[in-house]
């Protein structure tokens, strides 16, 4: 019977209704995983410290539990952040009295290791190089709290540099910041 409408019948009523269903949990789906990688993309803040020892400081290992709406990561994390220091000067231990002002006075952590002379020499300027978004955040506070009054460069580490993978600010002090210390 071509051109007349026939009576709904079971059948159809189940198709519509597993249709409607299946664009429910589809919808779903999409917003728990927009949420999901939303939520990864911008963290939230991680809340600082008790101050104390000159600098601000917040736990690296124990994030701040999630609420409200994400909020990118603007404070720097200083505890548990894995610096190298190098020495770009002729000054002698210059890069390991550096790194124990680092450690003792702020947190940070400077394994031994990380600790020596820059590849090249000399550095007349002090230069922070970083690996992520949030090490640059770490550097930038770093040049603003430890390095005050000098004009401190910040730039993006290259891979494929000598810098150990876990350090993430490198420091190569240079003449700037050696004529500060004498």
């Amino acid at each position: 019977m071509s051109g007349k409408h026939e009576p709904p019948t079971d059948r159809s009523f189940h198709v519509s209704m597993a249709t409607s269903t299946l664009r429910f949990v589809i919808i779903v789906a999409l917003v728990v995983g927009g949420i999901f990688v939303i939520t990864r993309a911008f963290p939230e803040p991680v809340a600082p410290g008790p101050g104390g020892g000159g600098g601000p400081t917040a736990s690296a290992t124990s994030p701040a539990p999630r609420t409200g709406s994400p909020k990118p990561t603007l404070s720097p994390q200083i505890v548990g952040v894995v610096l190298g220091v190098y020495n770009g000067t002729d000054v002698t231990g210059l890069a390991a009295e550096t790194a124990t002002k680092l450690v003792d006075e702020y947190g940070y952590d400077v394994p031994a290791a990380d600790i020596g002379d820059a590849p090249t020499k000399p550095v007349a300027v002090t230069r922070l190089f970083y690996r992520t978004a949030q090490d640059k955040v770490e550097a930038e506070a770093l040049a603003k709290s430890f390095f005050k009054g000098l004009d401190v460069q910040i730039q993006k580490l290259r891979s494929g540099t000598a810098v150990p993978k876990d350090v993430q600010v490198a420091i190569y002090l240079g003449a700037d910041y050696a004529a500060t210390v004498k």
